[in-house]
């Protein structure tokens, strides 16, 4: 024998699971909520990345900067070779003058 089902019976069954689906979705709104909220937390750490990143290259570019001023042995002997010969020059003129 089948159980007859009334309009009412229906109504209610139809209703618990809309219910159902009503938690379900609140429970998936939770979880999204605390997924922006470490979301939100992961983009604060990159942006203190970013900001840290920048200070590097400011720093990098600074000791590149300094780096770039130092000559190289080459260029220093270069300029110590003209050094001594302007220093003997020099002294040449120096013992002309007193003569």
């Amino acid at each position: 024998m089948k159980k007859k089902v009334t309009i009412d019976t229906l109504a209610r069954m139809t209703q618990d699971e809309f219910s159902r689906v009503g938690e379900r979705f609140d429970k998936m709104d939770e979880r999204f909520d605390k997924m922006d909220e470490r979301f939100d937390k992961m983009d604060e750490r990159f942006d203190k990345m970013d900001e840290r990143f920048d200070k590097m290259d400011s720093t990098l570019k600074t000791v590149l900067d300094v780096v770039l001023e130092i000559p190289s042995k080459k260029e220093f002997e270069r300029l110590d070779n003209k050094v001594q010969i302007l220093d003997a020059e020099l002294t040449s003129i120096k013992r002309r003058i007193n003569r």
